[in-house]
């Protein structure tokens, strides 16, 4: 359960930076990250958001913005039987005009609640800079925050059985057909213990590791939605 968690974690974390970044999923499906009592904060000090219409209100009056969050951490600590505390560290930039202008590391204290299928969502996010980030170069962080989500959702479908999910969700036909071909010579049961490894940004490509030495190269595309989706599967 805590592996499942751990990526239900990973997954709606992608998906916050990600939606200031660049075009990911709609409004509607990006509020279902929240509980509907969910309260942004910053610095301790400033309620931004109060419930999930007030989240949905402050989302739509966030500036365009070319910006990058890099995940630098996160650790996560259960507080209750459906509940825990997550800490992230955020490596922030924006650029404006051409040029860096800014640049943050910024602590987030959230908690985020599961429900009865394992999902994850924020009950409450505050987010305090606490010093200056020290890289002056930008670094675009939409594909690794892109492919971070999806491969969060393909470890979490993963481990808690739903092989025959990952099609559904995060694959186009083709790739499809070819992962139920994989499920019907391996067994799905055999797939549980599958995880992914290494993202190439360039190439939007996840490695999926099987039994032994063997693994799978996931090619992906990017196209708007909740995740990036698989165009082919090639066997490393």
């Amino acid at each position: 359960m805590n592996d499942s968690r751990y990526y239900a974690i990973r997954d709606i974390a992608h998906r916050w930076f990600a939606f200031f970044e660049g075009q990911t999923e709609s409004l509607e499906e990006h509020l279902q990250l929240f509980t509907p009592d969910v309260r942004l904060v910053h610095a301790g000090q400033h309620l931004l958001a109060e419930g999930q219409s007030a989240m949905a209100d402050w989302l739509k009056q966030v500036p365009p913005a070319t910006d990058s969050h890099f995940i630098n951490a996160l650790h996560w600590q259960p507080t209750s039987d459906n509940r825990a505390r997550v800490e992230m560290e955020i490596g922030y930039q924006v650029m404006q005009n051409g040029e860096l202008v800014g640049g943050a590391v910024i602590e987030y204290q959230t908690e985020v609640v599961f429900t009865e299928s394992g999902e994850a969502a924020f009950s409450f996010l505050q987010k305090t800079p606490v010093r200056q980030n020290p890289d002056r170069e930008f670094k675009d962080s939409f594909a690794a925050n892109r492919l971070g989500a999806s491969a969060a959702r393909i470890d979490f479908l993963l481990t808690t059985c739903q092989a025959d999910q990952i099609a559904v969700e995060l694959m186009e036909p083709d790739a499809g057909v070819q992962w139920q071909q994989l499920i019907a010579q391996r067994g799905a049961e055999t797939l549980t213990s599958a995880r992914t490894g290494e993202q190439d940004e360039t190439a939007l490509s996840l490695t999926l590791k099987l039994s032994g030495t063997q693994s799978l190269s996931l090619l992906l595309t990017e196209q708007a939605g909740r995740y990036l989706k698989v165009r082919a599967i090639e066997l490393d």
